[in-house]
Order: structure tokens, then C-alpha cells, then sequence
């Protein structure tokens, strides 16, 4: 097995990028406006805790848990939201291309960030393009 090159860490994250941009675009876009709105908890004395936005309630939140499980879920959704999901994901767009532009000019940096970005790819051990799974 030979060891992945920089340019293949950085082929198989952008493609893995793109694959979440896509999903995250479908969820901001689920609903008319929802991008236009930040996702947050149901008002105080809502009937459901839920998550919403603008007026339309999203979800509601019932884990069978109690109060307090369903709460500390909703706020996970909350955090989740498109908007914030999408700024994750460019900035790590711009982490794999500035790793890339390291590695054209030879930047002895280049290492550490690669390191960086193989962490970032961690979450993607089991995709069968994943740079540390391939064969030669």
C-alpha cells in the first residue's frame, strides 16, 4: 500500500466537501425562506419544543427522555443549522486549498496542515475512496 500524496487528501476532501455542501443546501432550501431566517429554539411556552424558523416550526423535539434530553437535542439541531454548517464547510474548503497551495510551492508547513486535514478525513474512514483505505 503506498502512502497518500497531499493532492490526495486534498482530491478526496474537496469531493467529500461538496458532497455535504450539496446536502446542506437541500436542508437550507427545504422550506420557502429558511435560509433567510436563523434556526433557534421554540418560543418559551410553546405547546412543543421545537426548532424554528422565522414563524415555521421545523421540528419538534420528543425523546421519550424528559425535558431535558429534549432540550439538549433541540439545541444540537439549533447548533446544526444550514447556515452554520455551510461556514463550516467553506472554511474548510479554504483549509484543503490553502494546503494544496502549500504543497505546490513546497512550504515545509504543508506537513503540519496535513496533518490537520487527515483529521478532518477521519470522519470519512469508511468511504471507499478514502486515501488511507486505497491500494495500489
Amino acid at each position: 500500500m503506498t502512502e497518500p500524496t497531499v493532492y490526495d487528501w486534498c482530491d478526496f476532501l474537496r469531493a467529500r466537501i461538496a458532497e455535504e455542501q450539496q446536502a446542506v443546501e437541500g436542508a437550507g432550501s427545504a422550506l420557502d425562506g429558511i435560509r433567510a431566517y436563523p434556526w433557534k429554539l421554540t418560543e418559551a411556552g410553546a405547546p412543543e419544543l421545537g426548532v424554528q424558523a422565522g414563524d415555521d416550526v421545523l421540528l419538534t423535539v420528543e425523546t421519550g427522555r424528559g425535558p431535558w434530553m429534549d432540550l439538549v437535542i433541540a439545541e444540537h439541531v439549533v447548533r446544526s443549522q444550514p447556515r452554520r454548517a455551510y461556514a463550516d464547510l467553506e472554511a474548510w474548503s479554504h483549509l484543503v486549498d490553502l494546503l494544496g497551495h502549500w504543497a505546490n510551492h513546497d512550504m515545509p508547513a504543508a506537513r503540519e496542515l496535513l496533518t490537520v486535514v487527515v483529521q478532518f478525513a477521519d470522519r470519512y474512514q469508511d468511504h471507499p475512496d478514502h486515501p488511507a483505505r486505497r491500494q495500489p
